[in-house]
């Protein structure tokens, strides 16, 4: 009894200081108001193919303006952001479309019809992740920076100290982003990373067709081929040791009942907007994992 009323005011603890966090940084974080002069925004939740669709994007717009194209694809280097950069990046071809990359979670008034009545806010090209995928490829990323067991890492941290990105980020992240997408659908158009990998043309020709980007089969098909991983792994920068490529999540972290079961609890509790990804409908089969 005592076992479980002590968890019982553990996890109401973590309830509040996940919403005071939300409140919090939800409330205040305006960069999304701030930097809104784009043809396009690419807003995609960490680990969740930014490298990738940036990288082909990129290839794509450099192939119909005749522009080079990027030297380095991973986010690091300053040659990545040559076309598709972060808001506050200089534009390099100021003749080109402008669209800009982020990790950004909205704050509560880019929900409102009021602000974006006032403000010309740009339309967002949403792309969202299974989080169980995301968990474990943040993961091993990060395992040694972190040093916790992989279950005390899915039991995250709600106060958003200790984790780059865990369960509390991506919910935060899919939380807000879902309640813009609802309130306007016509702004913001979500694709899902898997949906992506299937088929890389459609998926680059959705992002050209709602950004209103001039981009030609031919084109749309030089950023698919781009998106090859050994084209990618021949244009990572010498200078960056972190490799930004996982090949179907290298590693060996798997997920046990108990951690499923947790993860599960916290979804059910906090997360509003699943995306179509059914976390309590359908079991979830984890990937084969190579161990090279």
């Amino acid at each position: 009894m005592a076992t479980e009323q002590a968890r019982s005011i553990h996890n109401s603890a973590d309830d509040m200081a996940f919403r005071l966090h939300c409140l919090n940084r939800d409330m205040f974080a305006m960069s999304m108001l701030k930097y809104r002069d784009f043809q396009g925004y690419l807003v995609t939740g960490q680990h969740s193919g930014t490298h990738w669709i940036k990288w082909m994007l990129s290839h794509a717009l450099a192939h119909r303006y005749d522009v080079p194209p990027p030297k380095y694809f991973n986010n690091a280097a300053m040659e990545s952001n040559d076309l598709i950069g972060h808001p506050k990046h200089a534009r390099k071809y100021p003749n080109l479309p402008r669209i800009a990359s982020t990790h950004s979670i909205p704050p509560y008034a880019l929900s409102s019809k009021l602000v974006n009545s006032l403000l010309k806010t740009p339309p967002y090209a949403l792309v969202v992740r299974d989080i169980r995928d995301v968990l474990v490829s943040n993961y091993e990323k990060w395992k040694h920076k972190y040093n916790v067991t992989f279950s005390e890492y899915v039991a995250g941290d709600p106060r958003g100290d200790r984790f780059y990105c865990d369960a509390w980020w991506y919910i935060r992240f899919l939380n807000r982003w879902g309640d813009v997408a609802a309130r306007f659908p016509q702004k913001v158009m979500v694709q899902r990373y898997e949906d992506f990998a299937a088929d890389r043309i459609a998926g680059l020709r959705n992002i050209a067709r709602h950004f209103a980007l001039d981009l030609p089969e031919a084109s749309l098909q030089a950023g698919a081929n781009a998106g090859a991983k050994d084209f990618m792994e021949a244009h990572h920068d010498p200078r960056i040791e972190q490799r930004a490529l996982r090949h179907d999540g290298v590693g060996d972290t798997v997920y046990s009942d108990a951690d499923m079961a947790l993860l599960q609890s916290i979804l059910k509790k906090h997360l509003k907007h699943d995306f179509g990804y059914d976390y309590f409908q359908v079991p979830y089969v984890q990937k084969a994992r190579k161990s090279g």
